[in-house]
């Protein structure tokens, strides 16, 4: 069996004002462990990281692509470091951001694309996605690097699942 991080994470509640802001500490934690040097955030909402791309769907928001995480305007393997934080449900995907909810499976499909070998794939959901017959084959080989639970402090609070893969890199022929 492969070992990878465990852990769970208490952190404090966001300060910025906007729906689905990550955590406080989140960002500190996430840079000690797999922090890359070209990183991209999709579905960023208000967080901008200097050095970063970020991706929403939102214009207001002013990321620095305005594009569907289900189709990304990038070339394949383009970042070392690819997360998503998405709508955790239909319903609030409606009610907070008044949007559809994505495809799971194509954006998952989608950040494997654009992120590099030996790169970090990351998503903030409260699903932990495993094996399902419409991710890519080499996503289907990606391992996991990391499975931490993460929760606030602040009043009623939900679980979610800061799920990290690996992206494995490729045989070179005549090697």
């Amino acid at each position: 069996m492969r070992k990878y991080y465990r852990d769970i994470w208490c952190l404090g509640p966001s300060n910025t004002g906007y729906a689905g802001a990550f955590p406080q500490g989140l960002i500190k934690r996430i840079r000690k462990r797999w922090w890359g040097s070209k990183r991209l955030w999709l579905f960023s909402g208000s967080f901008k990281d200097e050095g970063g791309t970020t991706v929403d769907i939102k214009p207001e928001l002013k990321p620095d692509h305005v594009a569907n995480c289900e189709k990304l305007p990038f070339e394949d393997e383009s970042f070392d470091f690819v997360m998503a934080d998405p709508p955790y449900s239909k319903e609030e995907a409606k009610k907070l951001y008044k949007l559809e909810y994505f495809n799971i499976i194509k954006v998952l499909n989608e950040m494997e694309r654009v992120c590099c070998e030996g790169g970090h794939i990351i998503l903030l959901h409260r699903l932990v996605p495993q094996y399902f017959p419409k991710l890519t084959k080499i996503y289907k080989s990606t391992n996991i690097a990391g499975i931490v639970g993460v929760f606030t402090i602040a009043g009623m609070s939900n679980m979610r699942a800061l799920t990290v893969w690996r992206k494995p890199n490729k045989l070179k022929s005549g090697v």
